[in-house]
C-alpha cells in the first residue's frame, strides 16, 4: 500500500475540532484542551458537532459526516483533531465521500470509538492517522512523555526510527521478532469492523489493540471473533494495551487472567511474537500511536519501534 500521507502540522495553523461520535461530556476539559493548543500558537476553529446532542450522539449522521468532509477539503485547516469518542463512528462510513477525502490528505486525530473512522481512512483512502490523544479527554492533564511524542509525530517529517516503548521481561507473552503496518485500535470496534468493507488488509501487520470497561469474558469473545475471521492468524505479531476494567461495575461472572486469555489467542493465531502491557489505552499518559506506518515489534526485548514518519 502506497500510503496517502498528509502534510506536516506547521507552526500556526489552523485545528479543526469535531466531535464524530458522541456529545461532549465534560465542557470545562474541552475549553481546557482548546486554550492549550491555543497557547502553543495554534488556531482552533471548533465544528457544529461539538455543541450538538442527539441522546448519544453528538447530532445527526449527516451533520457530523458533512463537518468531517469540510473538514478534510477546507484548505486553511492544517489538522483535525477529534473531541472525544463514545459511539457512533461507524453510523458515518457509508455516507463520506471517501474520495473526497482521498484527494485531502489531513492529519486526523483519535481514539477509541474514531477507531472505526481511522482504519476506514487507511482503507478507502490509505491515510495513515494518529491514534491518541483527544481534546475533550486528555489535554487537560498531559503527561510531559506522551505529549512529547504525540507532537513529534504530528510534526516531523524526517523521522526514521523512533522506539516507541520498551517494556520488562515480564511483558512478554510469546518472544519473536514481527514487522509491518502498524494497526492500533480499540478491540470493541475492530471486532465490529469484521465482515464490512471499511477493514484495511491485515496481512503481515502488527495489531495493537486495547479497550475499557469490557469483563474478561467479553473481550475473550472478541478476540475469538477476531481469530475465528483469521484476522489474528494474518499478522505478523500481537501487542496488547491497556484494557481498563470499569471498577463501578459489580460483576457476577468469574473473571479468568487477562494473560491467559491473551496467550490463549495469539497461540491460536500460529504462535504470532506477542506482547501486553503497552501503555496504550484509556489511561492517563497513554503514548500515541500511528496507524498506517510500518514498524516492527520484537518480543523478546519488549520493544516497539517505528521506522517511517507518519507526515510529509
Amino acid at each position: 500500500m502506497l500510503l496517502n500521507k498528509p502534510p506536516r502540522l506547521q507552526p500556526r495553523s489552523m485545528i479543526a475540532i469535531t466531535a464524530p461520535a458522541s456529545p461532549i461530556r465534560d465542557r470545562a476539559k474541552l475549553e481546557c484542551g482548546v486554550r492549550y493548543l491555543e497557547s502553543l500558537g495554534y488556531r482552533v476553529v471548533i465544528g457544529h458537532s461539538v455543541e450538538s446532542y442527539d441522546g448519544y450522539l453528538a447530532g445527526s449522521d449527516q451533520l457530523r459526516a458533512k463537518e468531517l468532509e469540510r473538514f478534510f477539503t477546507d484548505p486553511t485547516i492544517g489538522a483535525i483533531f477529534c473531541a472525544r469518542g463514545g459511539y457512533g463512528t461507524t453510523r458515518l462510513l457509508e455516507l463520506l465521500d471517501w474520495e473526497k477525502i482521498r484527494r485531502n490528505p489531513k492529519i486526523i486525530v483519535g481514539f477509541s470509538d474514531i477507531t472505526a473512522l481511522q482504519w476506514a481512512l487507511l482503507t478507502r483512502a490509505a491515510m495513515p492517522s494518529l491514534s491518541g490523544l483527544m481534546v475533550g479527554v486528555d489535554f487537560a492533564d498531559l503527561d510531559p512523555a506522551s505529549e512529547s511524542l504525540f507532537w513529534s509525530l504530528l510534526t516531523e517529517s524526517e523521522l526514521r526510527e523512533r522506539h516507541v516503548w520498551q517494556g520488562t521481561p515480564d511483558d512478554c507473552i510469546i518472544g519473536g521478532y514481527g514487522s509491518g503496518r502498524l494497526l492500533p485500535g480499540t478491540l470493541t470496534l475492530v471486532a465490529a469492523l469484521c465482515g464490512t468493507p471499511f477493514i484495511p488488509p491485515l496481512d503481515s501487520n502488527i495489531l495493537v489493540l486495547e479497550d475499557v470497561g469490557e469483563d474478561s469474558y467479553r473481550i475473550d469473545r472478541m478476540l475469538c471473533q477476531l481469530s475465528l475471521a483469521g484476522i489474528l492468524r494474518q499478522c505478523s505479531a500481537l501487542a496488547f494495551g491497556a484494557f481498563t476494567p470499569d471498577a463501578t461495575l459489580q460483576r457476577s461472572t468469574p473473571d479468568r487472567p487477562l494473560r491467559t486469555i491473551f496467550a490463549e489467542y495469539a497461540h491460536k493465531a500460529g504462535d504470532k511474537p506477542s506482547v501486553m502491557n503497552l501503555p496504550y489505552g484509556h489511561i492517563r499518559g497513554k503514548i500515541s500511536l500511528p496507524l498506517g506506518l510500518w514498524a516492527r515489534l520484537n518480543a523478546d526485548r519488549q520493544q516497539l519501534v517505528l521506522t517511517e514518519a507518519l507526515v510529509r
